[in-house]
Order: C-alpha cells, then sequence, then structure tokens
C-alpha cells in the first residue's frame, strides 16, 4: 500500500491544473443589434458561417456586410437559419452574396420582453395566425420552429444582456 506524505500530497494538490480550452475569436467585430443593425434593414451575407462555441453554447455565426460597406459578424438563431434555408437552400455557401432581412419582433423570453432579431429571406413575410416566416414568392412547406423551441433566441438575448 502507498502512503503519501503531507508534502507529496501537498505537491499533487498545488500541482493539478484544469485544462483549458483556448477559445478563438473569428477576429471580426460583432454588430450591435438595435445600434448597428436595426429591423427592415437589407444586410448581405458575406460568408457561409461557421459554429462557433459562445458563452451559453453554440452560436451560428455569419459575417454580413451593411449596405454602407461595413463588414461585421451576427449570431443568427435557429428560425432565421430556417428562413434562408428556405430561400437560398441548405448549402450556406451558395448564401453569400445573397441578401436578407432584419426583421425585430418584441417577445416574452424569461418572463421579459425584448426585441428579439431575426434575419430572413427579402421575401418572407410573418405570418399572423402561426407566427411563423413564409416566402410568398417560394412553394414551401417547411415551417420554421417557433421561437419559444429556438434554444439559440435564449441565448442570443442572454448574450446581449452581458
Amino acid at each position: 500500500m502507498f502512503i503519501q506524505s503531507y508534502e507529496q500530497s501537498r505537491w499533487n494538490c498545488l500541482t493539478k491544473m484544469s485544462i483549458y480550452k483556448k477559445k478563438v475569436s473569428s477576429g471580426v467585430r460583432f454588430f450591435k443589434k438595435g445600434e448597428d443593425i436595426k429591423d427592415g434593414d437589407i444586410i448581405t451575407i458575406a460568408n457561409e458561417g461557421e459554429q462557433e462555441e459562445g458563452q451559453f453554447g453554440p452560436q451560428d455565426v455569419f459575417l454580413i456586410q451593411l449596405n454602407d460597406g461595413e463588414e461585421g459578424a451576427i449570431s443568427l438563431n435557429q428560425t432565421s437559419l430556417n428562413s434562408l434555408i428556405d430561400g437560398y437552400g441548405e448549402d450556406s455557401k451558395k448564401w453569400i452574396g445573397k441578401k436578407a432581412k432584419i426583421v425585430v419582433i418584441k417577445q416574452n423570453v424569461k418572463g421579459k420582453f425584448v426585441d428579439v432579431f431575426y434575419f430572413v429571406h427579402p421575401d418572407a413575410e410573418m405570418v399572423n395566425d402561426s407566427g411563423q416566416f413564409v416566402i410568398s414568392t417560394k412553394d414551401s412547406d417547411i415551417p420554421a420552429i417557433d421561437a419559444e423551441a429556438d434554444a439559440n433566441a435564449e441565448a442570443q438575448i442572454a448574450s446581449e444582456d452581458n
């Protein structure tokens, strides 16, 4: 049986370290919702996006370009992704250079009314009775995910509060 001395035990405790993973940022400034981008703005998708580990779990981050040419990053929620898939297909590489419209809707999230930003196909309209975005110029029977079931929406809002 191996018995450690007090010094050995103390040394082991002092030298044990947690394993940390390096968090690498895309290096691009994130646009501030409500300041840099607003309801009704039309933006251009500038890259195919990538999933990054965010403060509240994985986030789908895309580089976008404003009308003045300024580029910045933005995190898209699942409802936004669904609208863009409906309009442009599943391959996000084919979204590069395509337009998206910003729609801001005040919603109750965790008991607090906040502005939730959606990036939707420019021809998408919200269907009032369902709350889903539908592209009127394209035949599509793929419904958008309800905002209450959109886990990224809560993460988006929580990250904006910080």
